[in-house]
């Protein structure tokens, strides 16, 4: 919707920034040093996953463009909406306590969560 006339090169743009969204989001769930450096590598095998699968099913284009964005503004509106929980969740393992169990009905919403912002990420950029 928001992205029909865009060219690859713009694609690009939006992806590197996509990708470096993600990155930082990935970060901020980072405790130790190596695990902050090591979520730069999150937005990377992403890239590479969709290069991949990409080749592997002959899309061209803008289509993996749009694939690795989609995923990346999804999981980074994800990390944004469930921020609260992922912070005490951070704060209980560097207490060295346990992490809270999933419920079924955390699952639950988080999977339509999931889809809904897939859908409506899918639905602004498409």
């Amino acid at each position: 919707m928001l992205t029909p006339d865009m060219s690859i090169t713009q694609w690009w743009v939006f992806a590197f920034v996509s990708g470096v969204a993600l990155a930082l989001a990935a970060q901020s769930l980072a405790v130790t040093t190596a695990q902050r450096i090591s979520s730069v590598v999150v937005p990377l095998a992403g890239a590479a996953a969709v290069v991949g699968q990409s080749a592997a099913r002959d899309y061209e284009g803008k289509q993996p463009f749009f694939l690795f964005t989609l995923v990346a503004l999804v999981l980074v509106i994800l990390r944004v909406v469930y921020h609260r929980y992922l912070v005490r969740q951070i704060a209980l393992y560097r207490a060295g306590e346990p992490a809270d169990e999933v419920t079924k009905k955390q699952l639950a919403v988080f999977l339509l969560a999931f889809v809904a912002a897939a859908v409506l990420v899918a639905f602004l950029i498409g």
